[in-house]
Order: structure tokens, then sequence, then C-alpha cells
């Protein structure tokens, strides 16, 4: 019988480790399958094989990618911020609905690291829907700042409960939440250019 080809799967065998000492291990360990090994040529195909939702439904207003001016939607749809008057556009997202929502004339403020929305004319849209997400995700901006408290009240009397995070990191919560658990989540979301 030629050894080359025979491979032995029983009994155990003595390794050293790195210390000295010798342990008794199964030879089924000290053997990798050939498949472990190779590797994929496409660097893209490791992230692939670790999405755990790659299977899932997207939600239709899926974020495909955050720029610097705005929001590219999976549906091809591009919310751009500055429009072309000058005015800051966010972006509302609904359910299977996307909205842009026209900032100007006191629609937020910035107040150091504090972001406050109008109550009276963005968040009063989020009184009139039925049902109404459980979470909302909100989006400040460029850079990490905090909702204000008055906001917070409010979204809370609404049942809502609320995850704040720069408009890049809300934008990408946003996704994995709507889909792991579609229509319960909802977005509003600042450009990131602000």
């Amino acid at each position: 019988m030629n050894r080359s080809i025979v491979r032995r799967l029983g009994g155990t065998a003595t390794r050293a480790n790195l210390f000295g000492g010798k342990k008794q291990m199964n030879n089924k360990q000290l053997f990798t399958p050939p498949t472990k090994g190779e590797s994929s040529s496409n660097p893209a195909d490791l992230f692939k094989k670790n999405d755990i939702l790659m299977f899932s439904e997207k939600p239709i207003n899926y974020i495909e990618s955050v720029r610097p001016f705005g929001f590219h939607l999976a549906n091809n749809i591009l919310i751009k911020s500055p429009n072309k008057e000058g005015d800051v556009i966010g972006a509302l997202f609904l359910m299977t609905e996307t909205f842009e929502v026209n900032l100007k004339d006191g629609g937020y403020k910035i107040d150091g690291v504090v972001v406050e929305f109008d109550e009276t004319s963005v968040l009063s849209v989020l009184e009139k829907i039925h049902p109404k997400p459980e979470l909302i995700v909100v989006g400040v901006g460029a850079k990490s700042r905090m909702l204000s408290p008055a906001n917070r009240r409010y979204l809370s009397s609404l049942g809502m409960q609320i995850e704040v995070a720069d408009s890049s990191r809300a934008a990408a919560l946003y996704d994995l939440l709507a889909t792991e658990r579609p229509n319960v989540v909802a977005a509003l979301l600042l450009p990131p250019n602000v």
C-alpha cells in the first residue's frame, strides 16, 4: 500500500507547544481541511460571507450610500442638500416611504453640540401617522451631536424609542434595523454636510 495517499484519521499524537510542554492531540486537529486555507480572489466575497442579512429582503427605501452632499437610495433616488435654492434638505424614512424635508426657516437649529428640530413643522408629521414606528433613528449631521431634551421628550411622548448618531452611522443603523424589523423603524436624517 502506498503510504503517500493514505491519511490516518484516528488516534492521537503528541505536539510540543510554544512553552516546551507536550499536548496530546487527536489527529483530526492536526490537519486543516483543504477549503479552510483557500481564499477568494475577490475581497468583497469576505464581506458577503459575513453578512448575516445577505438573504433578507431589503426595504424599498434602503440607503445605498451616504455621499458628502446627501443620500443615494437603492431605488436610485438621490436626496441632495443643499437644493438649487440653497435650502438644507433632510430625509425622513417612514415604513416604505421616503420624504425630502426642507429645513429652511428654522426647521432645525444647532446650538454647539445640541440639535433641535422644530416640533410644529418637522416633527409634527410623526403625530399624524398610524401605526407609529416603535423606534426612530435621528441623524444629527456630519459629527456626533446630541438631540435636544425637548425633542427627546416629544418623541418619547409619541411612544417612540430614540437612537441618535451622526448621519452616516444613523443611515447604516436605519438600514440594519429596517431590514431586520420592517415597518417599525423610522429615520430623520440631517444631511451629512451639516
